[in-house]
């Protein structure tokens, strides 16, 4: 006796749509549906507790979900997929693929076939000998010239330089764009704040890089935002002079995700992440501030070793930080509703923002300035992504999708103008008296 599929509107799965994204609501949830490839999953329960994303996939609720799946998992995890399987759209709710849809299954094609999503090691390797290299420098100048100012700012710079740099290749892995193996790419980097990125960018309430407040407005939905806010007065004049407040709130950043960290993972109290254990965790980050902090105060007296060691952070932020926000920000915001419209791909690509190529570029930005092509395929190593580009450049062409590529300082002058937008726009309402 065969048992009848159960057959969805979109109705129905738009209405199981959570009021708060969050793990602890849709657990409790009756359903949590989401459509890959035209199937029905639900995601109440257990799901976000073992997801090695996190909660990233609730981003998805509602919606059909099947770019964000295709771009993040392996084929294999249609197997565990499974389990959660609820039924399918019925015939009449399937929406056939557009042109634009097909010619994209079509570029990840043509990526399989050119073995882009090969990575090749020795590229990797030679990242890692400049790292290193950036390293041994910058602790050589401190041992010849440890008395010497000049010197001790160029040295911060140098390994400020090279934690930035760790952080792309970090980033890489985590993508599984160095190692095929999901466990070793999974133990190199951190998952669910970057993933819920790239599931959902430029989203309002749901991308977290774009959730700044009560420090910067990126958007009318952030604003309209105040009336909520439990620090009013610190948002009125952060949002009020937040065109020139960027760059000094960037030189921190590092300082910030640093503490983050070790806060995190002093208080955490999770048996297991996919694959790495707390422990380990915690003693690396031990080993990191052993190394980095120890080297500072052997070689240089006290007052010096803290303002070297307060550059190095302020160095990698601004490093860091100018990248990430060349990324997305100052390029349009969305609400859930708008987005929830759009297709996943097309969605990386009117809110992304590339920086012009070339050899110093790629290497800073860790092949982020590839910024559009990076949310398509994530899983495509840097070093390809110039091919894959071209295959991207010529799909928005034929489809009329804008694709926004700026000079470095271009793109920092498109943000700090955005910032004056929304500025100037919160003080029109009234928002900053």
């Amino acid at each position: 006796m065969t048992v009848e599929t159960r057959q969805y509107t979109w109705e129905e799965i738009k209405a199981s749509v959570p009021k708060k994204y969050t793990s602890e609501e849709v657990r409790s949830s009756k359903g949590a549906l989401i459509v890959i490839r035209n199937k029905v999953y639900d995601l109440s329960g257990d799901f976000s507790s073992w997801h090695p994303g996190g909660s990233v996939a609730l981003t998805q609720i509602g919606m059909d979900a099947t770019g964000p799946f295709e771009g993040f998992h392996d084929p294999k995890t249609f197997l565990t997929l499974k389990k959660y399987y609820v039924g399918d759209l019925a015939p009449d709710q399937i929406h056939p693929p557009t042109e634009f849809e097909n010619d994209v299954q079509q570029i990840r094609q043509n990526i399989l076939k050119m073995k882009l999503y090969d990575s090749d090691k020795l590229y990797y390797l030679r990242i890692l000998s400049i790292i290193f290299a950036l390293i041994g420098t910058s602790y050589g100048i401190l041992y010849l010239l440890p008395n010497n100012i000049l010197a001790i700012v160029v040295s911060s710079a140098l390994l400020g330089l090279a934690f930035q740099q760790s952080g792309w290749l970090a980033h890489d892995c985590c993508h599984h764009q160095v190692f095929k193996n999901r466990d070793l790419g999974n133990m190199a980097g951190w998952k669910q704040k970057h993933c819920t990125h790239h599931a959902a960018p430029n989203v309002h309430a749901h991308d977290p890089d774009i959730n700044t407040m009560p420090f910067l407005a990126w958007s009318e939905y952030a604003i309209e935002g105040f009336a909520d806010l439990s620090d009013k007065d610190v948002a009125k004049f952060m949002v009020k002079y937040q065109p020139i407040l960027i760059f000094p709130l960037l030189s921190i950043a590092r300082l910030s995700w640093a503490l983050h960290s070790i806060l995190w993972n002093a208080t955490s109290k999770r048996i297991l992440e996919f694959p790495s254990l707390p422990t380990v965790e915690r003693v690396l980050i031990g080993i990191h501030y052993v190394w980095y902090l120890g080297g500072a105060f052997l070689l240089l007296s006290p007052v010096n070793a803290i303002v070297w060691a307060v550059l190095v952070q302020v160095f990698c932020g601004i490093f860091l930080s100018t990248v990430f926000s060349l990324n997305h920000n100052g390029r349009p915001v969305y609400s859930i509703e708008q987005a929830s419209t759009k297709n996943f791909y097309e969605l990386a690509i009117v809110t992304g923002r590339n920086v012009t190529p070339g050899v110093f570029n790629d290497w800073f930005t860790g092949g982020l300035n590839y910024q559009m092509e990076h949310h398509m395929f994530p899983t495509v190593p840097r070093h390809n992504l110039p091919k894959t580009s071209k295959m991207v450049q010529e799909l928005c062409k034929k489809h009329n999708v804008p694709y926004h590529t700026t000079g470095y300082i271009d793109g920092l002058k498109e943000i700090v103008d955005r910032l004056s937008v929304i500025a100037k726009s919160a003080e029109k309402q009234g928002l900053l008296q």
